[in-house]
Parts: C-alpha cells; structure tokens; sequence
C-alpha cells in the first residue's frame, strides 16, 4: 500500500515535463536558461505542508525527441503529469502526451505554460484535444496544480472542482470558474529558495505580475492587466539563493522594469540591501515613455546590464492598431540617456498586420540611426496575442507549428520570405547574428541596406 497523506490523500507519483531547447542561433550558448515555469510549479508542490509525500520528478531533456519523454515518463508511472508548453515545445509535448495517454489511460493530464491556450488546441494541427489532455491552465499554475495533487482521486468529477481549469468535452470547452490567487505573491514557493534551481545557472526574477499595457502583439497584453506584487523581503530572499547557487546573470521576468512602480521600488530596495545586482549581468526590458530619474539612477547602481526596448513600428498607424501607446520625441531622448549608461537593444517586428515592408524598412532604418543594438523578429500569432484578439479582416495565416505568420494585411508570403533574407543579409554585413526568427545588429553598424539581387 503506498502511504497515506493528510486526509488520506494518498502519495502521488507526479511528473513534470518540459521542453527547454539551446538558445537559438548560438547565442548565449556560455549560460546556461533553465525552465522557470515548471520549477514554480515543482515547488508549490514540492513545498506544500499538507501533502508532504508526493513523488515529484522534473523531465527536461531539451530536444524534441518523443521516445525518450515517452519512455523515461512511463517509467515513473506516474498518476499525474503537468506538461508546460511554449512555442518551440508544443508540437513534442502534445506528440508525447498522446501516446501516454494511450499507454496509461489512467494517468491524468495537464497542459499549463504559455502556449497552453484553447484557441492553440483547437487548431486543426493538434486536433482532439480531449484524446491527450484531461485539464489546461490558462494562466498562473502554482496554486491551481498543487490543488490538483491534493485531491483525494483523480477524476474528472474530481478536476470539476478545481477552480481555474479548462477541461475538454466533445468539441468544445468547459471552464471551472475563476481561478483562485493568493492572497499575497510572497505566498508562492520559490524555487530558488527551495534549492531546486541547477547552480550556476541564470536566474530569474519576479517582482510583479501583469502588465498595465494592451498590445494586440504581445502575451502580456491581456486582461488580467495587474497581479499583485512581491515584497522587497522576498525578493531581496531571492536574490540572496542567487548569490548562493552562483548565478552568473539576473533575468527580470517582469513586461518591464518600469511599468509597476512599487514593485521597482521594492527591487531597488532588495538590491541595496544585498548588493546582489552590482557582480552579475542584469537582463531586463524597459519602456522609455515611463522612465524616472530614479529608474536611470538604479541602473547606474546596478552592475553590467542589458535592457530591451521595444519600439515594433515608427507607423503612428500600425501602433494604434495594436493598441501601442508611443511617444516618438521622449523615445528617442530616452534611448539616448539610456545608451550613455548602459548596454540596450532596441526590438522591432516586422509583418505585423496593417504594415508594408517599405514600413518597416522606415522602422527598421530610424532604430539603426540611434544608439545601441537592435533586433528585428518575425511576427509570431500567439495565443493569448493576435490568435485571439486579431481582427478578421487582418487575414492572418501562420504557420502552426512555429505560430510565425506566413501572410496578412500588408504582407504577403513572398515578401515576408523576402525580408527574412533581406534581414540576414543586412545582419551578416553589419557583423550581427541570426536566429530562426530574428536578426541582431550591433551597435556602429551600417544603417544601409546592401543591394539585393531582384
């Protein structure tokens, strides 16, 4: 018999299954990116007093190789799996789910992470979800899947009384109810605390949850626009587990530095108090039009960094479109005070709807004529993006695998081919890099296009 829990709540045999591949392009290729998400999730269950027995085992074998999930998932004999999916995962993580539930029936399944959305299952592509998944996460997991493992059986009656979860039935959906959220962030189990991060890898850093912007474009912009904050004593408790498992490098996980002040107050006050900043590379994104005098003074208190700045379009047109708000005159002020401190890279995309690519040739002009880096990427349809608040007439087609759009308004398929390569030409010439969906160039590069072939 195996033991017997709180409640008698028996001990669960759990697994936990993501796919983190090697950073695209060869950059990067020195640190090494474990996956977060899934680790938040471990530790909520692994940390959770009531039920201290479960047998949790954490699945990342960075390739997309079926047999070997299948096989070594199999092996636990799991009676719960929780599956994380991202962009580049979805298409294994649904294959291996597939045939674990064929071969284990009993086994519960539940998708979470980003991509974990109906609008992406029920594309013709990972068609029937109700053959490979019991229940989906749409949002923030910890909590909702630590009450999963807490239920007496798992069964669909069971799963019914979960609040947060989606759960197939026939062709269509049925969602629980709202999903529950703590009463306060600092509540969450961190796994850096808990020791269940490698050492000496990246760490990651919270500070809030949200995001007060609305981008047609992007995952953050969506309803749930503000959850709540961490405390400085805890985030100032992780960066303190950083500095323990020798992370070489901070990731702010955060839409961006600047766009809850009482969160940045709350990591600036952490920072001072451990020094944990001032020996490590500081990664982060930062929107110019909310900058403060004290955002620039923390950077400058701060050790090496590196910001991401968005500027997507110079079109006034295709901003308003999707939602981004912009300030042309106090960007290019903004980026100009930001790269006399520190290390930027301004980010630009192209086949967005509503664009053209002479528009985007303006766009992509203008942001190498400032100073810093700039990387330009291929629009991708993402689910809780443009694949559910796109308009209709936009006439979006996207590749299903990979989510990057293949034609839309002001774009067709072959001039979107086009720029792919316009874009590594002009990247390659300028002494920048090349992923599979975007293209850097350095700071001092070239800003003219070399002549291409008609």
């Amino acid at each position: 018999m195996p033991p017997v829990c709180k409640n008698a709540v028996p001990s669960r045999r759990i697994a936990l299954v993501c796919l983190t591949p090697l950073p695209d392009g060869g950059e990067l290729r020195t640190l090494h990116l474990p996956s977060f998400g899934i680790r938040r999730v471990q530790a909520a269950v692994v940390g959770d007093p009531e039920r201290p027995g479960h047998r949790v085992r954490l699945l990342d074998f960075g390739r997309a190789d079926v047999a070997l999930y299948v096989n070594q998932i199999l092996a636990l004999e799991p009676d719960l799996v929780g599956f994380s999916v991202y962009v580049w995962s979805a298409e294994c993580m649904v294959a291996v789910a597939r045939e674990i539930k064929r071969r284990r029936p009993s086994c519960v399944i539940v998708f979470g992470g980003p991509s974990a959305r109906t609008a992406l299952f029920d594309l013709d592509f990972y068609r029937d979800p109700n053959t490979y998944l019991d229940a989906l996460v749409e949002g923030d997991g910890e909590i909702i899947f630590r009450d999963i493992a807490r239920l007496p059986v798992l069964t669909r009656a069971a799963l019914e009384t979960i609040p947060g979860l989606t759960l197939p039935v026939g062709r269509g959906w049925h969602r629980t109810g709202p999903a529950p959220a703590p009463a306060e962030l600092d509540e969450l189990a961190s796994p850096f605390q808990l020791g269940l991060m490698p050492r000496g890898a990246v760490a990651y850093l919270e500070t809030f949850r949200g995001c007060p912007l609305s981008c047609l474009f992007c995952e953050w912009g969506t309803h749930d626009r503000s959850r709540g904050i961490f405390s400085s004593e805890y985030i100032a408790r992780e960066m303190r587990a950083f500095a323990r498992l020798e992370a070489p490098a901070v990731l702010l996980l955060d839409a961006g530095l600047n766009l809850s002040l009482r969160a940045f107050r709350n990591l600036r006050q952490a920072a001072a108090e451990t020094g944990a900043l001032r020996n490590v590379l500081f990664w982060a994104e930062i929107y110019p039009a909310a900058i403060r005098d004290e955002h620039i003074e923390f950077l400058k208190e701060a050790g090496p960094a590196y910001l991401g700045v968005g500027l997507q379009s110079t079109d006034p047109e295709v901003l308003r479109l999707h939602q981004r708000k912009a300030d042309p005159p106090r960007f290019e002020q903004e980026i100009r005070r930001l790269a006399a401190i520190t290390n930027i890279e301004m980010q630009v995309i192209f086949g967005l709807p509503g664009d053209t690519p002479e528009g985007f040739r303006r766009t992509l002009d203008y942001a190498l004529s400032l100073p810093g880096g700039v990387r330009a990427y291929h629009c991708l349809v993402l689910p809780d993006a443009l694949m559910t608040r796109g308009r209709p007439e936009w006439n979006m087609v996207f590749d299903p695998r990979t989510l990057a759009m293949t034609s839309c308004l002001g774009w067709s398929a072959r001039e979107l081919q086009a720029m792919r390569e316009e874009l590594r030409q002009r990247a390659l010439a300028a002494g920048g890099s090349a992923g599979t969906f975007w293209w850097s160039f350095p700071p001092g590069r070239p800003a003219t296009a070399p002549t291409l072939p008609a």
